[in-house]
């Protein structure tokens, strides 16, 4: 990457980006700078805003807080199961409103949320695979359940590229809305 000149996007961060979307079975996956960006654009491209909520376990790092009140939605705090850390899905349920556009689901210490089971309760699950790159849940990798995965690559995280955060999707619109909001100033230089 270094000897290429271009250290952000460019072909070595394509491959990147193609290489986690097959590993998913996502359509693709977009690199940000960091993983609290791929959870704010992973929130944006789900219309996210003021007035809306956004379910979070109640022990997780403050970068989730921070993408929800980024966007300006009231985070939710869920209670978490003490044998997991993972969030509780009755907790979750019974805290559910109308207001309620999206649930993040961290995989705490690698250890696989129940995703589809959080998944039926028919609001946008959003993974966070921060911890969990190369877990599995019911054979299947972990980031492959919700309507969007967002993955760090921070020092401490399993895959380390110094800093960096990925989105993935199945879904090629959600995919265009997140890569059109990282790429806010492309149109400028086609002008």
């Amino acid at each position: 990457v270094l000897r290429s000149g271009q250290v952000a996007q460019g072909e070595e961060v394509r491959r990147f980006e193609a290489a986690l979307a097959a590993s998913l079975g996502a359509a693709g996956a977009v690199a940000v700078s960091s993983g609290t960006a791929a959870l704010h654009l992973a929130l944006l491209s789900l219309n996210v805003g003021e007035g809306d909520e956004v379910a979070i376990p109640s022990f997780v790092c403050a970068a989730l807080l921070q993408a929800v009140r980024h966007v300006r939605a009231t985070p939710v705090l869920i209670d978490i199961r003490p044998e997991t850390y993972n969030m509780d899905v009755r907790d979750l349920a019974r805290r559910l409103s109308s207001r309620t556009k999206a649930v993040i689901v961290p995989h705490m210490f690698g250890l696989p949320a129940d995703v589809p089971e959080i998944a039926a309760l028919g609001v946008p699950v959003i993974e966070d695979c921060a911890q969990s790159l190369g877990s599995r849940l019911s054979g299947s990798p972990t980031g492959s359940f919700g309507v969007l995965s967002v993955f760090s690559f921070y020092a401490t995280k399993v895959i380390c590229t110094g800093e960096g955060g990925m989105v993935a999707a199945r879904d090629p619109d959600l995919l265009a809305r997140i890569r059109d909001l990282r790429d806010y100033d492309e149109k400028d230089r086609d002008a």
